[in-house]
């Protein structure tokens, strides 16, 4: 027999559950009631109008929704899909002055949407509701000073007193008009906050002594003014009320005049769009607690877009850039790019570009997607609203056709799943790393009892208890090396290992053999080769293949790439070929002879290419020059050229390296502009462009790309703070043109000498003549008494045929890239091929001359052969 637990409980306290319930329900009828009115846009629920056909959900969030009174927007939402789209037709179709031969309203809409979407991607930032509700505002200032406020953009429209304050409070978040009800904390950054805080208290006892923001942020009076507060409690007399400022995010009173100032909006400037681009959202599958969501774009066949031409390379070169918006805030945001072989004549084929993104179930999205044609910069706004499922949804017609060439926008990376017994070795955090550095693993289970790491198949230390880590020493350069580790259970069996290439060289295909070195005999037998394969972005290795007289040894699919091959007697013909295939099934190789009779010689036909600039005495660039003005000198002996080329046509692979340690506090901002116009300027469709920045450590901000506005976006992101890596910030960035041929360059801004890096500064000068690469070296502030960091930047300069530039303000950064642009954009390609003989890693002095002797040619110094 079953007992049952005997419970003392209050008569009333049992029916508590049930009153808080039915009270819950009665409060939630009468609201639902009284019928309140919604008091302005934002109090519409996110995910309201997500399901609706794209046109109603744009009317309401995307411009027009902002001109309706409480009763309108009312009346829309209380409607069926039928009543909505006959209301908003009823709407757009009245026309405000009947008198005119246009409907100023349709109009005005149009007008104003299309100024909104030439800067923003949303109505839920303020910014935008300003500029479709007003128009551009009289003057728009950005305070330039991170170290004092967020983000903030003063706006003065003429009928307002004072100036608008736009603030962003959390990044990734939109703008939104400051109120005085938000108080002034709001502006300021927390350290900033703190520090106006001790001030305050001091205020009364401070005789004579500036606001500490007054003293860095010279933009701190006019938020003041703007603001109407002094400080963080200082309220001004006069100061702007809540009621003035509200009413610039509200609906206009008169709508006839609205709608005719809107009409008046000048016109935007645009290089058109991309006809008959659709979009639609599908959920193929779901991978553990996130469903993929796919966005499926498609470009029908007869879609106007501009091919780009590169030798016999054709092809269509599409970005996407997205922003998925949930509860009317920003969720995320990415790029994709897309490089897509160009349609042939009168091909009927077309294309569709997957995005895909994991997202939760049950959560509400708002998918905004720009798609933007590289060359001709055409450009379509897509959105779609949707609800993630919990279950893949399958769909009867496919939404990609069977004869459409498909794309994938995924960004790519390494992924892994932990099992019950593994281990998970920790990728750097750094794509280039050197010196000492130290090795995580992840081990998960019970078996696991010892880890022994290794580096290039050497064991270097062994773990027996947690945490699994080990410091390894790398070599002194970056190099790709390989490190592994192995867990294993108490009797010594292998439970799980795992290993990740460090350094890997990245950029157009190119086999190198390494071992044994060109020129060097080799007995009969077992030889071990070794071998350095240049992979490009986005690539993989799928094997590389070891042949003797095309026999094939061995083949290998990860690093090291090295093998050993049998080498036949001695006398005869024997040759060598590394051949590396690509995942898409490009392939490249390397030949090497082994003990050839004499009679065959093995010739290295790769140039020697020194990109120059000619001066006169004054500084003045010299452009139209010819071949026959040049001579080429090497270790003294004259060299004949080969070929000769002013580099207009040539592309170019420029890497922009910025100093933000602390000493760039107040000079970041500048920077930071005056990095992105250059870039902007001067980075066409052929061209690439990367960006790092150093304090304590190097960090690679955009890998390389021809996306200016993917580099510029993250150049716009950094903050000061730290000591100077300056030579390892030198390597780590010259190590990223690894496997670049062409014309390089490396912009160089410091302004002091290096605090923390690992590397001394020979060394460094080592590498960087070993890269073959310009270094243009700015120095901010650095001195005429600064003897050594000047010396260390002349020196990099002048022996890698760059520049040097030493500025006192972060204002004069614009014009020194003017210069710099200027020579990159007036240099000649002077090349010619070594009549010297000899072994590998020498190093050869380069002197080139213009003849008559009143002109001065910069280019390296040497080269290694």
């Amino acid at each position: 027999m079953q007992r049952t637990p005997r419970m003392t409980l209050h008569p009333l306290r049992s029916l508590f559950p049930w009153i808080g319930l039915a009270l819950c329900l009665v409060l939630s009828w009468a609201h639902l009631a009284s019928e309140e009115p919604v008091r302005k846009l934002d109090d519409v629920p996110f995910g309201l109008p997500l399901l609706w056909p794209e046109e109603q959900r744009a009317f309401l969030q995307d411009g027009p929704g902002l001109l309706l009174g409480v009763n309108q927007l009312n009346d829309l939402l209380d409607l069926d899909l039928i009543g909505r789209e006959e209301m908003i037709v009823r709407y757009l179709a009245e026309d405000p002055d009947p008198s005119t031969p246009e409907n100023e309203l349709q109009e005005g809409i149009r007008r104003r949407v299309a100024l909104v979407q030439q800067e923003f991607s949303s109505f839920y930032d303020h910014r935008a509701r300003l500029l479709f509700l007003h128009g551009q505002p009289e003057e728009r200032h950005l305070v330039d000073c991170a170290e004092t406020f967020k983000p903030l953009e003063l706006w003065k429209y003429p009928d307002s007193p004072f100036p608008l304050v736009l603030y962003r409070e959390k990044p990734g978040e939109y703008y939104k008009l400051w109120l005085p009800i938000d108080s002034k904390r709001r502006l300021y950054n927390p350290e900033m906050e703190y520090w106006l805080d001790q001030w305050e208290e001091l205020r009364g006892r401070i005789s004579g002594g500036k606001r500490f923001d007054r003293t860095i942020c010279e933009d701190s009076e006019r938020v003041d003014l703007a603001t109407g507060v002094d400080g963080l409690f200082g309220f001004l007399t006069g100061r702007p009320k809540n009621e003035g400022l509200k009413v610039f995010l509200e609906p206009p009173d008169d709508l006839a005049a609205w709608a005719k100032r809107a009409a008046a909006t000048p016109e935007v400037e645009t290089k058109g769009s991309l006809e008959g681009i659709e979009m639609e959202v599908h959920f193929p599958e779901k991978q553990g607690l996130r469903m993929t969501t796919q966005a499926v774009i498609r470009l029908p066949a007869d879609t106007e877009v501009e091919i780009f031409e590169e030798g016999d390379n054709r092809e269509i070169r599409l970005r996407v850039e997205g922003l998925l918006e949930r509860d009317g805030k920003i969720f995320e945001t990415f790029r994709m790019r897309f490089q897509l072989p160009a349609p042939e004549e009168d091909s009927e084929k077309p294309y569709a570009l997957l995005v895909n993104r994991r997202l939760r179930p049950d959560q509400e999205f708002l998918m905004r997607l720009a798609v933007i044609e590289e060359v001709s910069q055409k450009r379509t706004l897509l959105t779609h609203g949707f609800v993630v499922p919990k279950v893949a949804t399958k769909v009867e017609t496919p939404a990609v056709p069977d004869e459409a060439i498909v794309a994938i926008g995924e960004e790519l990376g390494r992924q892994r799943v932990a099992g019950y017994d593994s281990l998970v070795l920790v990728p750097p955090a750094d794509d280039v790393i050197f010196g000492l550095w130290r090795a995580e693993a992840l081990v998960t289970g019970d078996r696991i009892e010892k880890v022994t790491f290794s580096l290039d198949g050497s064991a270097q230390l062994s773990r027996r208890r947690p945490p699994f880590t080990a410091e390894l020493r790398l070599a002194t350069y970056p190099k790709e090396q390989v490190v592994k580790a192995e867990g294993f259970d108490e009797n010594g069996d292998l439970v799980a290992s795992d290993e990740i290439v460090i350094n890997q060289p990245r950029g157009e295909l190119r086999v190198q053999i390494l071992e044994p070195p060109r020129g060097t005999p080799v007995v009969a037998g077992d030889v071990i080769v070794k071998a350095e394969v240049v992979v490009p972005e986005e690539m993989f290795v799928t094997a590389l293949r070891f042949s003797l007289n095309e026999e094939e040894q061995a083949v290998v699919s990860k690093p090291p790439w090295e093998a050993v091959v049998t080498v036949p007697a001695t006398g005869e013909l024997t040759y060598l070929t590394v051949a590396a295939e690509l995942n898409d099934g490009t392939t490249a190789e390397a030949v090497r002879f082994f003990n050839s009779p004499d009679y065959i010689e093995e010739v290295d036909v790769n140039l020697v290419e020194l990109f120059t600039t000619v001066t006169e005495r004054n500084g003045r660039l010299v452009r139209g020059l010819e071949a026959s003005d040049f001579e080429i000198w090497e270790d003294g002996r004259p060299q004949e050229v080969a070929k000769f080329e002013l580099v207009d046509d040539l592309p170019l692979n420029l890497g922009v390296t910025i100093d933000i340690s602390g000493s760039m506090f107040e000079s970041l901002g500048e920077a930071q502009r005056a990095a992105t116009d250059f870039l902007e300027s001067i980075i066409t469709p052929r061209d690439r462009c990367f960006a790092v920045a150093f304090s304590d450590r190097p960090s690679l901000l955009m890998p390389r790309t021809s996306d200016v506005g993917a580099v510029a976006e993250a150049l716009q992101s950094l903050t000061a703070n730290g000591p100077t890596a300056l030579h390892d910030a030198i390597v780590t960035s010259l190590y990223y043109y690894r496997g670049i041929r062409g014309r390089r360059a490396l912009i160089l801004l410091s302004d002091g000498e290096d605090t923390s890096s690992t590397l001394g500064f020979a060394e460094t000068l080592e590498y960087a003549k070993r890269s073959g690469v310009s270094v243009f070296a700015i120095g901010l502030r650095i001195g005429r008494s600064d003897i050594g960091i000047r010396r260390k930047l002349e020196k990099l300069a002048e022996e890698t045929g760059g520049r040097t530039f030493f500025i006192n303000q972060a204002s004069e950064l614009f014009e020194t890239y003017e210069e710099i642009e200027a020579e990159l954009r007036s240099q000649y390609l002077v090349a010619y091929s070594s009549d010297q003989e000899g072994g590998e890693g020498e190093y050869r002095e380069v002197e080139v001359k213009v003849k008559g002797g009143k002109l001065k040619a910069r280019t390296l110094r040497g080269y290694y052969s």
